[in-house]
Order: C-alpha cells, then sequence, then structure tokens
C-alpha cells in the first residue's frame, strides 16, 4: 500500500464525506446519510458507532487504506490569528496556551495548542493558532482506531479550506500574499462565509438559518411528514419548481439567505476597502439547490465558482468535491 494514501474524514450533521486521496489527488468520494441520532449539533454522539460506520462504509466502497485525516466542524475549537513578539518554539508552547484564556473556560491543560507561522519579521510573528479538548482529540483517535484507521491529521476545517487555497496557489504559481478569497459553504444548520486574505484565514461569519430550514418548507409545501426531512436531497428541492415557485415560505428562505450573504459581503468590504476578492467560491448541500444559487445571484455582485475549480481533480469528482471539499482539504495539511 502506497505512503501517500490517505483517506480524509468529514462527519456533518447528515452526512459523512470520505474521500480517499493518493498524492493529494481524489480518487474516491463517498457521501452517505449518518445514522439518526449519530451526530448532533455538529458533534458525535456515539464515537464507537461512528467507527463501526466508517468501517462499513470503506468495506462497502472498496476502500483500502491504513491512514486518516479528520476535518473537525469550526464548533470544535478555537481558531486565532494573533500578533506575538518573536520567540522560541520552546517559549511558544509556554505562551500559546495563555493567549486562549479568554475564550476558553476550562482548565487550559485540558486543550492540545498548535498554530502555524503565516508571518515574521526580526521583531514578531503572525500566527493562525488552534486550541482543541485533549479529550476530543482522543475520541477522534479512538473512532479512526476502530474503524481500522490510524489518525495522521486532525484539525478544523477552515483549515482544510486553507490547504486547498495553498495547494492551488502553488499549482498555478500565484504569488504568496496576493490574492484574497471568500468561501461560502451552504450546510444544514448555518451558512458559512470563511474569509481567507492574503490566502490565510482570518475569519468565519455564519448565519442561520441553515438550509435544513429550506428542506422543512419543502416537505410541507409537498406533503412530507417531518420525520422525513432529514432524508431530503438538497438537489431534490429543484423536482417540482412549479410547487416551489408558488410557496411563498421557501421564496421568503432563499430571499432571507441571499440578502445575509450579501449584507455579510458588504460589511466585509466596508471594513476591508483594499480588498480583492473576485469570485465567490460556493460548497455544501444547499449549494445544490438551483433556486437558491440564483437568488443568491442576484443579490451578490460575486460570480459564484464552485469550489472544485481550486482542487485538482478529474471532472467526474466536480459534483463530489462541493459536497465535500472538507474531506479532501484535510489530506492536504
Amino acid at each position: 500500500m502506497p505512503k501517500n494514501k490517505i483517506l480524509g474524514i468529514d462527519i456533518g450533521n447528515y452526512r459523512i464525506k470520505m474521500t480517499l486521496c493518493q498524492n493529494n489527488v481524489p480518487v474516491r468520494f463517498v457521501s452517505e446519510r449518518v445514522p439518526e441520532h449519530l451526530v448532533k449539533d455538529g458533534r458525535v454522539t456515539s464515537w464507537d458507532a461512528a467507527g463501526d460506520f466508517i468501517k462499513e462504509l470503506m468495506k462497502a466502497n472498496g476502500i483500502s487504506c491504513r491512514t486518516a485525516a479528520v476535518a473537525m466542524p469550526e464548533n470544535t475549537a478555537y481558531i486565532r490569528r494573533m500578533e506575538l513578539p518573536l520567540m522560541t518554539i520552546s517559549q511558544l508552547k509556554v505562551n500559546l496556551p495563555f493567549e486562549f484564556h479568554d475564550y476558553i473556560t476550562e482548565d487550559l491543560d485540558k486543550y492540545i495548542y498548535d498554530y502555524a507561522v503565516i508571518g515574521r519579521n526580526e521583531k514578531k510573528m503572525e500566527l493562525l493558532a488552534v486550541a482543541a479538548s485533549k479529550d476530543l482529540i482522543q475520541n477522534y483517535t479512538a473512532m479512526c482506531r476502530r474503524a481500522g484507521l490510524r489518525l495522521e491529521i486532525i484539525a478544523p476545517e477552515v483549515i482544510a479550506f486553507r490547504t486547498i487555497i495553498q495547494d492551488f496557489e502553488k499549482r498555478h504559481s500565484i504569488e504568496k500574499g496576493s490574492r484574497d478569497y471568500v468561501i461560502l459553504d451552504a450546510g444544514d444548520r448555518t451558512i458559512n462565509l470563511h474569509f481567507f486574505p492574503k490566502g490565510e484565514y482570518e475569519i468565519t461569519r455564519s448565519m442561520e438559518p441553515g438550509c435544513h430550514e429550506l428542506a422543512k418548507a419543502y416537505a410541507e409545501a409537498v406533503g412530507l411528514n417531518e420525520k422525513t426531512v432529514k432524508n431530503i436531497d438538497m438537489s431534490s428541492l429543484d423536482d417540482q419548481k412549479d410547487i416551489i415557485q408558488d410557496d411563498q415560505q421557501i421564496q421568503d428562505l432563499y430571499n432571507s439567505m441571499a440578502v445575509q450573504i450579501m449584507r455579510v459581503l458588504n460589511f466585509y468590504s466596508f471594513n476591508n476597502p483594499n480588498n480583492n476578492i473576485d469570485k465567490l467560491y460556493y460548497c455544501g448541500g444547499g449549494s445544490r439547490i438551483d433556486g437558491l444559487m440564483k437568488e443568491i445571484a442576484e443579490n451578490v455582485e460575486l460570480p459564484q465558482i464552485s469550489i472544485a475549480d481550486l482542487i485538482e481533480t478529474k471532472p467526474e469528482f466536480d459534483e463530489s468535491m462541493i459536497l465535500g471539499p472538507q474531506s479532501v482539504g484535510i489530506t492536504m495539511f
């Protein structure tokens, strides 16, 4: 088995996405509904069951791999950009936890800290730092072990987006720090805009409701039982266009979501007038809803581009990459 083969895993509220990558190139993608009650608010509720489910999916899809990379939901870790005096690695190890003391209410020793240096001079250094619970990391490690995998990489999902951008710039010889990016992730619970000025993660703006509310409104419009909502494929919201076009609740949700996105982008541009964001890269199940994306296009001046355009992959994987780019990016970290 090649050492450069790794399985990227992204577990969402309703779907698990897994991408088998070799030499940083996706060769297999799996997206499946998670069993009921396995995940709540982005957090796994049964680690043993999750490990068994991953093992079953690997077997059912003919995936042979021994190493894993996990993209954690953003709400399970703390991420900060910070500027510190220039210091050694040993000094950073001592000082980094105290940079999170305003965010972590528990004992700081219960967390693991990591960082990437994104800028420095003779006096200062700029870091992208992460803090995650030791218990959480241990649970993910145990989950992977139960699935027959060794957890090699684990980081918040925004780090996965960051590595996608960095890999794209490297492949296309784009000067580091010359471009700004924004990624729209249209998820079930929230719609997130991730901002990457000069290619480095800065901030996420989350908006509610997420696309789960669209699925509920759609189910109501076509007379489906509410218990079936989680089984609705987002793209099916375009199957009955006549019903949707006449349903005021769905149209109001489309408009509300699009206007929120427009306002967040405008607010960011107002506070960062020198940004050169020229595209809105999209992903997530909600990005497969044509009606929603058309409404966004009418409210947002930026052209909408699939995040698949940033990933080196075969054309047949493009649709899959829209659903689970985090499971690809995390393998490149």
